[in-house]
Formats: structure tokens, sequence, C-alpha cells
């Protein structure tokens, strides 16, 4: 019980600090002002994560994931990113020679960052679930009791705003 309060204690402390952070150029917007001078606003945005649940942990009547983050590569820099890395598979035609340079399924996931962030995830948080992975017969799939029970080697993306999380979507993976 003393733990758990130390960690309540802890996440509140953490959450109300007022010091300076560093934002990327994505949360800054830049705008002209009357006097032609340029001024600086910090946009308070919500960023996309992907990521893979590794735990989820209920503390009365408060939830929290455990994520892992990784990089999500799809379309036109797919291969780029896999070649990159030495990672992409070739094909040979009968004599040896590459015949193809591809990555399967035309998606790579990299996790070179293992870091493991602990989120906080409302009870209002929309869950939404992939009917593929899931089945079509199955029935309430977008609930936090279907997300608890399957969220194991899934790929999901997060909207994510302060460290809460504000939308999950399960990521279909072939």
């Amino acid at each position: 019980m003393k733990t758990i309060i130390a960690a309540l204690f802890a996440l509140s402390f953490f959450s109300c600090n007022n010091s300076k952070t560093e934002t990327s150029p994505a949360d800054t917007v830049t705008k002209k002002g009357t006097s032609d001078t340029l001024h600086t606003i910090t946009a308070d945005s919500a960023s996309e994560e992907y990521a893979y649940i590794t735990g989820i942990e209920k503390t009365h009547d408060s939830i929290f994931i455990k994520a892992d983050y990784v990089q999500f590569f799809n379309g036109p820099d797919v291969l780029k990113e896999a070649q990159k890395r030495h990672r992409a598979d070739t094909s040979f035609d009968k004599d040896g020679k590459i015949q193809d340079v591809f990555v399967p399924d035309d998606y790579f996931i990299v996790n070179d960052d293992k870091q493991l962030r602990t989120l906080y995830l409302p009870g209002s948080t929309g869950i939404t679930m992939d009917t593929e992975i899931a089945g079509e017969k199955t029935k309430n799939i977008n609930t936090y009791a279907y997300f608890r029970q399957h969220f194991k080697n899934s790929l999901f993306k997060l909207m994510v705003k302060n460290n809460v999380v504000t939308a999950v979507k399960e990521v279909f993976l072939p």
C-alpha cells in the first residue's frame, strides 16, 4: 500500500513540473503580428505514436499502460529504411544474381529505443480494435475489457498528449 501511495505521489509530482521543456519544430507555430514582428506560440498538440503495449496496470480507478514506442514504416519509405538497416529481403535468379529487393508485407518496424513509457489511459479513451484480427463474428471489441485481454503481440497507434492517451487504435499487420 505504501508503494502505491509513493508511486502516485511521484507521478503527481512529475506531472506538475513547471520547468521549461523543449518543443519540436512540429509543436511550434509562427504567427505574424500587427507590427511585423514574429511571435512564437507553442501548440499543445497530441503526438501519434506507434507502440507495443507490454502491460496494463489498474490502480484504484486509474489505468496505466506500459508502451514500447517503435517506428512503423510503410509506403514509399519502407524499402529505403529496411535497406539502411540491412534488413531488406532479396530474391535471386537461377544464376545467383539479385532479381529483387523487397520488404515482406510492405511494412517495416524498428525498435531502436526500448524504453518503456508509463502512460495514463482515461476510462473515456476511445479504443478501436481491428475486426480482421478479432474475426468478423466477434462482438464488442472496441471496449477496454476486450483490449485488456487482447493487447499482447499487437501493434497500436496511440494519440498521446502530456503522457495521457487520448486514442488507441490497433494496427492490422498481415
